[in-house]
């Protein structure tokens, strides 16, 4: 209950801030692997409301669905987007194989699951082949391995790009692009609120996948390795809204906490994307057409967390 009357204040909020905004608006994608479906709904939602954004900036899977959204950024597209996702298996993207995985844990490889099917899935169905062919700007989150800094990759081939940004460290193989050996974009910056600032973004939706399955024990190494990485997550996605409230209007689109899924597990994707489309519905409908406005505590908050101002009394 608490949660449904911070996200209604955090929508009036919103509504009463947005005409003012001018300049560029941005999506931010955080990774999550399979929870990236979570942010399929979310597009739906966005598209058929008629939010259309400047440019997209992903990590991992917010990267590869900034990406194929660029391409196709309409309600069209969305819908694609999910056909592609709800044709997804695990073994599509994370193939565990024990011969591998046992060249991986004796040094003799860098990794445990090859990229390969990842690979294909990318080439079968992105809509462009260079990152700046895109209908609208798409960036892509890495990490450099030698130094541990992000890079923004925003041209050059599409799909080692993406390949990169999804490199989990120990999972999938680095990828080198130029002289740089690359990976996962959320070992430096999860969701790049700052990078999209930096590109002039003023108004910034952000698409969170949100962890409420890290309350479940892991049971493998992929899911503790993802799992550790959640962890991680949401602490920096709370210090970098704080950080950077007062540089531009951020909006956060609200997750859901009805399912406990892990971030390997495909087999829950329709449900996540109805799910979330509905969540971000109502949230957009009620950004649209705020009731009276009424100033709590919870507000105060949550404005504070947003860098929307709180409503009036």
């Amino acid at each position: 209950m608490r949660r449904q009357l911070e996200v209604a204040l955090h929508s009036m909020a919103m509504s009463r801030r947005a005409p003012q905004v001018e300049g560029k608006t941005a999506f931010v994608l955080s990774g999550g692997g399979s929870l990236g479906a979570i942010q399929v709904g979310m597009l739906q939602a966005l598209m058929e409301a008629g939010v259309r954004p400047d440019f997209m900036i992903g990590t991992s899977v917010g990267a590869v669905n900034a990406a194929w959204l660029a391409g196709c950024p309409d309600v069209d597209g969305a819908l694609k987007l999910a056909e592609i996702w709800c044709g997804l298996r695990r073994q599509d993207i994370f193939p565990l194989n024990a011969w591998a995985g046992a060249l991986g844990l004796f040094g003799r490889t860098n990794h445990v699951i090859s990229s390969a099917g990842l690979r294909s899935v990318l080439e079968k169905n992105l809509p462009y082949e260079r990152l700046e062919d895109a209908c609208v700007p798409v960036h892509v989150i890495t990490t450099d391995l030698k130094n541990g800094e992000a890079v923004v990759l925003s041209s050059g081939p599409a799909v080692p790009a993406l390949l990169a940004s999804t490199a989990i460290p120990g999972v999938f193989p680095p990828v080198t692009i130029g002289r740089r050996d690359l990976v996962d974009g959320g070992v430096a910056n999860h969701t790049p609120i700052a990078a999209a600032i930096e590109l002039g973004a003023q108004r910034i939706f952000v698409l969170p996948i949100g962890y409420p399955w890290v309350r479940n024990q892991p049971s493998n190494a992929l899911s503790m390795a993802l799992h550790a990485l959640a962890r991680f997550v949401e602490q920096r996605l709370e210090a970098e809204v704080r950080a950077h409230r007062d540089s531009a209007q951020i909006v956060m689109l609200p997750g859901i906490d009805e399912v406990a899924v892990s971030p390997a597990d495909f087999s829950r994707t329709q449900e996540l994307i109805k799910l979330s489309h509905r969540a971000t519905r109502r949230f957009l409908a009620g950004a649209a057409a705020p009731p009276p406005a009424v100033k709590t505590a919870a507000a105060v908050k949550l404005a504070g967390m947003t860098g929307v101002s709180a409503p009036a009394a």
